[in-house]
């Protein structure tokens, strides 16, 4: 008996790995098109990648099996056959899968999906839906032809609430369905679109602000990053935030938002990039500054480029921005007392308007000093005698130079292109402000 177990447990594992390696394949059976090379992509964000070519064989068939070292995910991915054939369908690796059209145009009306649970739900559910919303318009048009007290008004308008019933039941059963679906999830996307449509009609600030909280809480940045809808998605979001808006200067801040709820690196990059570009080309300053914010303590951008470096290079060193630590430059030490705030004072000797500013600052230290302010001066000297000449005069202890001028890495670090600016950081190493001259800062001397 305890053999028999034993014997049954191997077939039964052996069984599912055959499943298992068989749902990795795609077969295509296409007749009308033998001898033809067959393309499929697959959508990444705005751009399409190759995934697989090959020649379709004398009978019409051609088998896809990805690579075991590099798995798909789930997504919108298009069939191409050369000059005129380009049909998008769901690939699923947990599906095994045949495509099959008898004859020369391969569309949803005359192809077959078999073993296709995914292309079965979106073409059924899709199609039940479009019945419904169309149902809905023919009744809101006819309930404004006819006067409220009329009888067939009165039968429409209680058709348009079943209707309305109906779409809200479909639309918490695709919310269920969508742990295990990439089909839900790119329906639930779909409808995120027909709203996002509707602000190409209206003007109306309540459907503006409804339209958005429908967005941020149902967009779902992975699979629409997949589904050949990405661009349409962000595009179509960008009329909510112009001049005319309420929501103008949100774009950054609901794009951090729509950041946050994306798990995947990838496509928290390609949103991140796109959110970048949209900022430059618009000159939406205060939007990048709350978006560089989010990305830098996000933690998620590593190695930045184009676009998104020079976003966040310029907003890097805002106010709620941790500031770059300080680099030992010379034999002076650096020991900040904790409990205290420092101000942080770049300038240069020969620098008629630096020598202004740091009198200035040298009469008010002992009035920073009795408000547990802890100075820190760092000069763009070339020549350390006229650093030390000028710096001996300064009462404080902790007085830098790497005679490296502006490419110093204290310099660097915090983005100085001018002198004199000054920098308050508080005890948590936290930007507190960024000046130019201490007028601007006198408060804090009060």
């Amino acid at each position: 008996m305890k053999r028999k177990k034993v014997l049954f447990l191997i077939v039964l594992f052996t069984f599912f790995v055959l499943q298992l390696s068989e749902a990795q394949s795609l077969r295509f059976e296409l007749p009308a098109h033998s001898g033809k090379t067959l393309y499929l992509t697959a959508y990444k964000g705005i751009r399409r990648d190759t995934l697989f070519s090959g020649q379709i064989d004398g009978k019409g068939n051609l088998i896809f099996a990805p690579a075991e070292d590099n798995p798909l995910s789930a997504g919108v991915v298009s069939l191409i056959i050369k000059p005129d054939i380009n049909f998008d369908f769901i690939y699923s690796p947990l599906e095994n899968m045949t495509l099959g059209c008898e004859g020369k145009y391969i569309n949803a009306q005359n192809s077959q999906f078999t073993g296709s649970p995914e292309n079965d739900f979106m073409e059924t559910r899709f199609a039940e839906q479009a019945q419904r919303q169309a149902k809905l318009m023919f009744c809101e048009q006819g309930m404004r032809l006819y006067k409220e007290n009329a009888g067939l008004h009165n039968i429409l308008k209680n058709e348009k609430t079943s209707l309305e019933q109906q779409q809200a039941s479909f639309e918490t059963m695709l919310e269920m369905k969508s742990a295990n679906l990439y089909s839900a999830r790119l329906m639930i996307q779909k409808n995120l679109m027909n709203h996002i449509a509707y602000l190409e009609i209206t003007n109306d600030s309540t459907e503006y602000a409804r339209i958005r909280d429908y967005a941020l809480s149902h967009w779902d940045s992975e699979t629409l990053y997949r589904s050949g809808l990405w661009f349409s998605a962000i595009n179509g979001m960008l009329k909510m935030y112009d001049k005319n808006s309420s929501f103008y200067n949100h774009f950054g801040k609901d794009m951090a938002t729509l950041l946050q709820k994306t798990r995947s690196q990838e496509v928290f990059l390609e949103l991140a990039n796109n959110a970048a570009t949209i900022c430059s080309q618009f000159g939406w300053n205060t939007d990048e500054a709350a978006l560089s914010k989010y990305l830098i303590l996000s933690g998620r951008i590593i190695n930045p480029k184009g676009k998104l470096k020079q976003m966040l290079t310029l907003n890097k060193l805002q106010p709620g921005m941790p500031a770059p630590k300080i680099s030992k430059t010379n034999s002076a030490e650096i020991n900040f007392t904790e409990e205290k705030k420092v101000l942080i004072a770049f300038y240069e000797s020969d620098c008629s308007h630096c020598e202004k500013a740091m009198d200035q600052l040298v009469h008010y230290y002992p009035r920073l000093k009795e408000r547990s302010f802890e100075i820190v001066s760092i000069a763009a000297d070339a020549d350390s005698t006229v650093f030390v000449n000028k710096s001996r005069n300064f009462p404080w202890q902790t007085k830098l130079c790497d005679f490296k001028g502006y490419e110093g890495d204290n310099f660097k670090n915090y983005g100085i292109i001018g002198v004199p600016t000054f920098y308050i950081v508080d005890k948590n190493w936290i930007i507190q402000g960024k000046y130019a001259g201490l007028e601007e800062i006198a408060d804090a001397f009060e």
